[in-house]
């Protein structure tokens, strides 16, 4: 199996915020310094709307990085860019500020005192409440990344088709260079036999040079004189 792709959760803004101070935390690059500076005034007043990962602990950090990897698996997808998929962006960010709030409070919580091994009954049922509380609260957040992860694996496997079919279409245009190589293997095997044929006269010929040979030799013998003994 192939190395599991590394998340790292981003900041992420209220989708209400205003289209400005959203730049100013997401992609500050994109804004003049004179505006950032205008622009960071007035973000000051509304920082419970910006989610930093900063904010969150372990755990929360890791969901919400499946999250946003979901919505822009979905976002970023080719079905999307050939208009064959419209989705709500609107609703991808809302979910993401939801899970991103959810995070930030659950990590909030799992900071909070408990009661310790000493407790009584009563701090105990307290306790052991408080602990499912935070389970079912954990639990529904789970839920929500992984519906969102199925959808965003519903996108990815359409994208996995529309390059299948891209490919498939590509190379159906070679075709035409492959059915004229099957055209020429019939060329070929009227050349074999043609060879068989001139193979089998080839072999006629050395047959009557090595029989020709053979009669000469025999006559070059019969030629031969006879040694002349000295009277």
């Amino acid at each position: 199996m192939g190395r599991r792709k590394a998340l790292w959760a981003r900041p992420v803004c209220d989708p209400e915020l205003p289209e400005g101070l959203r730049l100013l935390v997401l992609d500050p690059q994109r804004l003049s310094r004179a505006r950032r500076w205008r622009l960071e005034r007035e973000l000051a007043g509304q920082a419970d709307r910006v989610i930093h990962p900063t904010q969150l602990d372990h755990e929360g950090r890791r969901l919400l990085a499946r999250a946003q990897n979901a919505v822009e698996t979905v976002l970023a997808s080719d079905v999307r860019t050939a208009g064959l998929l419209e989705p709500d962006e609107p609703a991808l960010r809302r979910h993401e500020w939801d899970i991103a709030c959810a995070a930030r409070s659950l990590s909030e919580v799992r900071t909070l005192p408990t009661a310790d091994g000493s407790a009584g009954v009563m701090t105990a049922a307290v306790a052991d409440a408080q602990r499912r509380a935070l389970s079912l609260a954990e639990q529904s957040v789970a839920d929500r990344v992984g519906a969102l992860e199925r959808y965003a694996e519903e996108v990815a496997a359409a994208d996995a088709a529309r390059n299948d079919w891209h490919e498939a279409l590509r190379l159906s245009g070679l075709n035409d260079r492959y059915l004229d190589l099957v055209a020429r293997t019939a060329a070929d095997e009227l050349a074999v036999v043609e060879l068989r044929e001139l193979t089998g006269q080839a072999a006629i010929t050395v047959q009557v040079l090595k029989d020709s040979l053979r009669d000469a030799s025999s006559a070059a013998e019969a030629l031969a004189l006879p040694s002349v003994q000295a009277g």
